[in-house]
């Protein structure tokens, strides 16, 4: 009995340290110039991440779609990408995601200046899984990323 037991906890956290990794598809639209990354699967998810390029070189950025980041009300967050060798540490408010409507879920929002998108850029062009956290533990997959946001940085500095 002692080994079924100790056999289905042994696989029971082998599945769980597997299902943290999430899958991402990576896209992007040109107007206007965004990064979009949804759960791959999902058809009524929030983008986990989504850069939006504003004015000469500035992104704003909303990471989430996530009921663990905050209560929507402007409340300060904090978040770290890692990838590789690179990190970036993301402080913003807690708003309600862009799809709040249907999936009642909330996003970090921050908006960097065209010289502070440097770290973030690296990360997402590092090519390794991006390791989250901070207000939020999670790990992306990258499949497709690099190219996708090497168009939209330049495209964003030419805005």
């Amino acid at each position: 009995m002692r080994l079924v037991v100790a056999g289905t906890l042994v696989l029971a956290l082998s599945f769980g340290s597997a299902a943290l990794a999430t899958e991402v598809r990576w896209t992007s639209t040109k107007q206007p110039a965004e990064v979009l990354g949804m759960p791959a699967g999902e058809e009524e998810a929030d983008d986990v991440l989504r850069l939006t390029c504003l004015k000469a070189g500035a992104v704003q950025i909303g990471l989430g779609g996530y009921n663990s980041l905050g209560k929507g009300k402007s409340e300060p967050l904090s978040v770290t990408l890692a990838s590789g060798t690179q990190s970036v540490t993301l402080n913003g408010k807690s708003v309600r995601s862009k799809n709040f409507e249907m999936t009642g879920a909330f996003e970090l929002r921050a908006d960097l200046a065209p010289g502070e998108t440097k770290s973030l850029i690296g990360v997402l062009t590092a090519g390794q899984p991006i390791r989250v956290s901070g207000a939020l533990k999670e790990k992306w997959s990258v499949k497709g990323l690099k190219p996708i946001v090497e168009r939209f940085s330049a495209a964003c500095l030419k805005n």
